[in-house]
């Protein structure tokens, strides 16, 4: 496993899971056909309850895994070992989330009697299962990714399930196929991605040593403690995630709740750039943490100017033609869109930054994030409370990206305090600028060619010369060193070497 200074290599092979929120928006419009509009609310509502029941569910098992597996293995420990550790990892993980898959079973009558829906029911009940099956496929991914097998995992998650899912819903609609068959056939393709990874993982591990750990797992004392370090604020977090869904929905119409939550999807693009290197992030900081800290602040400080490069493109693209984009995929016109995405895109992309962050989880820093987790629900539900009731979408989305900010700078600010050094330095703010100011310039150029155009071309023709000048803009910005390293990265060598 390497520690060194290769991680934009690794990002690289890293990079095919991107596709997964790539065809994000893709898998979004297949739902909304493949369920119908009132499925599709229900899907989101649920979501909601499935997307809290796989954080809690995972109890940190697979942060446990990520700070191990590099520390065995720099340290030279036996195979055994690391498999006792996701082993005992399954076991846990595995306990609580067939808890939470019951508890929501034994909780969808009150649920649905409290919405007055009885569509709810064959969601709440056929997908309790789902966070199980996503958290076992996600711990197996992070013990892969922490030797560094990433390329793989990355084409699996990132375009193979994804491209499967995404043909499975258009089948389903093209078939006009019941709702409830369209959610077992869901279910199908998460037990499929399981089955896939699993055999990657046997590939790598003792599938069989791994499960007889998880039958008897030696470590879950372990795992245990190191989860209840995490459990408060994942709470605070899970409560703070999704709370701006249900107190909109409280004051606007579905179809602008639904407006909302593709704007949510759109801009979760700057995220899923930062998680490219989120696996790297760990990785580094479990191998070096302790043990090479000179080397490990070097890596974060290269990380982050890396992400900075990296969220330019997301960013320009949704700032710019993101309103026509959301619009094409929802099948009608999302004129209010164009505030609130943007400041869900700031919020993002100042979120993103803070890769650093990982410093605290991984340090079972918990009471310090308890503080930023209760910090962030309370002022995102205050601004949440003040600003939705005069101001509908953008005002969520300012609670929104306050709350991501928050909860994401803090702990990089914190977490480059412990290691003894500021995660942030003058050279980010010429990419951040120039960024900001390609977007703002190609929305103006959308905007402009609307008059004389319709909506796609002006859309090609804004998103094209946007990128293009920000192609420009990040060549010129990039220092001898990162231009030397982005010749290396696609196989070239520079003129003059």
């Amino acid at each position: 496993m390497s520690t060194g200074s290769d991680e934009g290599r690794r990002v690289l092979r890293n990079v095919a899971s991107f596709g997964a929120f790539i065809l994000s928006p893709l898998q979004m419009l297949m739902l909304n056909r493949a369920l119908g509009p009132a499925g599709y609310g229900h899907w989101w509502w649920t979501f909601g309850l499935l997307e809290g029941a796989a954080i809690l569910g995972v109890f940190g098992a697979d942060l446990f895994v990520r700070r191990e597996l590099p520390r065995l293995v720099r340290e030279g420990r036996a195979a055994s070992e690391l498999t006792s550790v996701i082993g005992s990892g399954l076991a846990v993980m595995a306990v609580i989330g067939l808890a939470f898959a019951v508890l929501q079973i034994a909780l969808s009558g009150p649920l649905v009697a409290a919405q007055g829906d009885p569509g709810l029911r064959p969601f709440l009940l056929l997908l309790a299962v789902q966070p199980v099956l996503w958290n076992v496929t996600g711990l197996l991914s992070a013990a892969l990714q922490s030797i560094d097998v990433l390329a793989p995992v990355a084409l699996i998650r990132g375009l193979l399930v994804p491209l499967g899912q995404i043909a499975l819903l258009y089948g389903a609609w093209r078939a006009d196929l019941p709702i409830v068959t369209t959610l077992v056939l869901l279910i199908a393709v998460s037990v499929v991605a399981l089955v896939i990874i699993a055999a990657l993982y046997a590939r790598h591990f003792s599938l069989r040593t791994t499960l007889v750990h998880a039958v008897r797992p030696r470590e879950y004392r372990a795992v245990i403690r190191f989860g209840l370090t995490l459990l408060v604020p994942a709470v605070l977090f899970t409560a703070a995630g999704k709370v701006d869904l249900y107190v909109l929905g409280a004051h606007v119409d579905a179809e602008a709740v639904g407006i909302y939550a593709g704007c949510l999807t759109l801009a979760a693009l700057l995220a899923a750039t930062r998680a490219l290197f989120d696996p790297i992030v760990m990785t580094q900081i479990g191998a070096l943490r302790g043990a090479g800290d000179t080397e490990l602040r070097a890596s974060l400080a290269r990380m982050t100017r890396q992400c900075a490069f990296a969220l330019a493109p997301p960013l320009v693209m949704l700032v710019a033609i993101g309103e026509p984009v959301l619009e094409l995929l929802l099948g009608r016109p999302a004129p209010l869109a164009v505030a609130p995405l943007a400041i869900l895109c700031v919020g993002q992309l100042i979120g993103s930054l803070a890769i650093a962050g990982w410093l605290i989880p991984m340090g079972l820093e918990g009471r310090v994030l308890a503080v930023i987790a209760g910090a962030t629900l309370i002022v995102k539900l205050g601004l949440l409370f003040l600003l939705v009731p005069p101001f509908g979408l953008i005002g969520a989305a300012v609670a929104t990206a306050a709350g991501t900010i928050i909860a994401q700078q803090s702990q990089a600010l914190i977490g480059g305090h412990r290691l003894g050094f500021q995660p942030y330095s003058a050279s980010l703010v010429p990419v951040l600028v120039a960024s900001t100011a390609v977007a703002i310039g190609g929305r103006a150029l959308y905007v402009a060619a609307e008059h004389s155009f319709a909506k796609l071309p002006s859309a090609l023709i804004a998103g094209s010369v946007s990128l293009l000048a920000l192609g420009v803009v990040i060549l010129r910005l990039l220092d001898p060193s990162e231009r030397a390293t982005v010749w290396r990265l696609l196989g070239r060598t520079p003129r003059g070497a």
